[in-house]
């Protein structure tokens, strides 16, 4: 992906505001590791999710910025910050076809659905049109989980889930999805990523 492509989706989000590239990104330039595999010392507040990740998956963990989840092997990815937004962009290889992008920043005033609407904005930055997202699902006090489905900048339709999850300070916003005719065959991977997704803070809830 563009470096143009990452600074505004970044400020598209930041701003609340649309512009223009993909809801399923996929970079183009070499992979720059912005995340630690190390294992971490906080234990993470997971998102309630029951599928299993595949132990041969990889941890992608960030412990300065407080999230971490799991992708499968071969999965490239590079990282942007754009005043005080952070994004993360991977594109999971073949059979999935997958891409992911993890979207971080602090505004303690947003709630969850301020975050589905920030989510839209990105979409809508990222180029997609005619975007339709289903009732978000709130999983628990720190996250709420949507399906959506648009039609992406090259004319072609997408499908994919949205997690938002929010702490006192911290918002995340993991976006997972590809070709919407992939979507019934890729739907238990994205699951799996999305799944695996945890903040280290203990949540909006404070509980960890």
């Amino acid at each position: 992906m563009k470096k143009l492509v990452f600074l505004l989706s970044a400020l598209a989000l930041a701003s609340g505001c649309a512009q223009k590239p993909a809801a399923t990104p996929a970079p183009s330039a070499p992979p720059k590791p912005a995340a630690s595999t190390a294992t971490t010392k906080a234990a993470p507040k997971k998102a309630p999710a029951t599928n299993p990740v595949p132990s041969d998956w990889i941890k992608m963990a960030d412990e300065t910025k407080g999230y971490e989840f799991m992708v499968p092997q071969g999965t490239e990815h590079k990282t942007q910050t754009v005043e005080g937004v952070d994004v993360y962009v991977a594109a999971v290889p073949a059979p999935y076809e997958l891409g992911v992008m993890v979207v971080a920043f602090k505004d303690k005033t947003l709630t969850k659905d301020d975050l589905m609407k920030r989510a839209e904005n990105v979409i809508k930055a990222l180029g997609g049109k005619d975007i339709k997202m289903e009732p978000a699902k709130e999983l628990n006090e720190d996250y709420s989980l949507v399906t959506f489905t648009n039609t992406g900048d090259d004319g072609k339709p997408e499908k994919g889930k949205i997690l938002v999850a929010t702490d006192v300070t911290d918002n995340y916003i993991l976006f997972v999805g590809g070709a919407a005719d992939k979507f019934g065959a890729n739907e238990k991977t994205i699951d799996e990523i999305w799944g695996s997704f945890g903040m280290y803070s203990g949540g909006s809830s404070g509980n960890s």
